[in-house]
């Protein structure tokens, strides 16, 4: 294991165009008739990325103790929660339009999401936030990885991916997919489902650690053809193998590591380098800001205000995401980290590594 300071670049695009494909799920109509797609299998390839990243930043330095779990814990709460927080006035915003001033209700609802407990919403765990229920999974698989995963081998470790991948079956065979854990009634298959995942990218960066492939010399291409296999298997239609979630678990299991392995196997350089930690930079506020966004347009829609839901106007509505995304990272989310984690570790040595690990991750 080494001090954490490697930084790979193609994990960074593959992070960005999970969430844009994720973004593109959940646009309410506003692009018109878009036919769903297992994107939401994006969800967990930012559970494989976190498991490698946390490994690669925290496993030694946890282990031999230069970090408590307990700071360690902090740390990823400092990482997730500004822009987690920045999203919450909108989400209530629109639970408001659709169902009333109720400031108890709102309260409520606010005190849950900042704490991170579920409701019993029918339509979702984190009502203020749909997509945020990942960040609640990634935060507690962030604590079981900095108090016992990081103690287990490697064989434990696929042990746990097995088992954890059995007991998500169990549930998928219900709904017909992979697609669970943010549903009130399934939310326990949640647990599962990041274990699955994040188990199994510690074990993929432990046996990077270990074998230590040659960087393939074309590493822009190879790249550049890793995100557009990720954006051809997210577009797959939902309705092909709805019913036999098994194919998700292949995708998730084998094609999805496969994939991570290979860009972590590259590097990229010049302008594609700079698109690549460009999409990593923006990955989560794209991710942790579209959902209440596009369920505010579509509640106004709702009550009456005769908005466009045109592709073109779609598109602009994304556009504007992405300004919003990258104006949120660089001039809020960024200098509040940076603040708070100096508040907390005002020793340089001791603050937390320069690497963009999130998401979310979830994100």
């Amino acid at each position: 294991m080494n001090s954490g300071k490697q930084f790979f670049t193609g994990l960074e695009a593959l992070r960005g165009i999970a969430a844009i494909m994720v973004m593109f799920l959940h646009t309410s109509g506003t692009l018109g008739p878009v036919p769903r797609n297992i994107s939401y299998l994006a969800v967990d390839l930012f559970f494989l990325l976190s498991g490698v990243v946390l490994a690669n930043s925290y496993e030694k330095r946890l282990a031999t103790g230069e970090i408590s779990p307990a700071k360690f814990v902090v740390q990823r709460i400092i990482r997730l929660y500004p822009l987690y927080l920045l999203s919450l006035p909108v989400g209530l915003l629109n639970h408001a339009l659709q169902f009333g001033l109720d400031y108890l209700t709102l309260t409520d609802l606010l005190v849950r999401a900042i704490l991170f407990i579920p409701s019993p919403n029918v339509d979702g765990a984190f009502p203020l936030n749909g997509p945020s229920w990942s960040l609640f999974f990634e935060l507690w698989a962030g604590t079981l990885f900095s108090t016992l995963l990081i103690r287990l081998s490697w064989r434990i470790l696929l042990a746990i991916t097995m088992g954890a991948a059995g007991f998500t079956l169990y549930g998928a065979l219900f709904v017909g997919n992979l697609d669970i854990g943010h549903q009130a009634g399934y939310f326990r298959f949640g647990f599962s489902r990041v274990l699955v995942s994040f188990a199994l990218g510690i074990c993929l960066y432990r046996f990077y650690e270990v074998r230590k492939p040659n960087v393939a010399v074309s590493g822009n291409i190879i790249g550049l053809l890793l995100c557009a296999c990720l954006i051809f298997i997210t577009n797959i239609p939902a309705r092909t193998f709805f019913g036999f979630p098994y194919f998700d678990f292949l995708l998730c299991l084998v094609v999805f590591p496969a994939i991570v392995w290979l860009a972590m196997s590259t590097r990229q350089a010049g302008l594609v380098e700079l698109v690549f930690r460009w999409l990593g930079r923006l990955s989560y506020p794209i991710y942790i800001l579209h959902g209440p966004i596009f369920t505010l347009l579509h509640s106004l829609r709702q009550r009456g205000y005769d908005l466009p839901a045109s592709p073109a106007a779609g598109m602009i509505v994304v556009f504007a995401i992405f300004i919003l995304a990258g104006m949120a990272a660089v001039h809020f989310d960024e200098p509040v980290r940076k603040k708070l984690t100096m508040m907390i570790a005002p020793n340089p040595s001791s603050a937390v590594p320069a690497v963009s690990n999130t998401v979310t991750e979830q994100p």
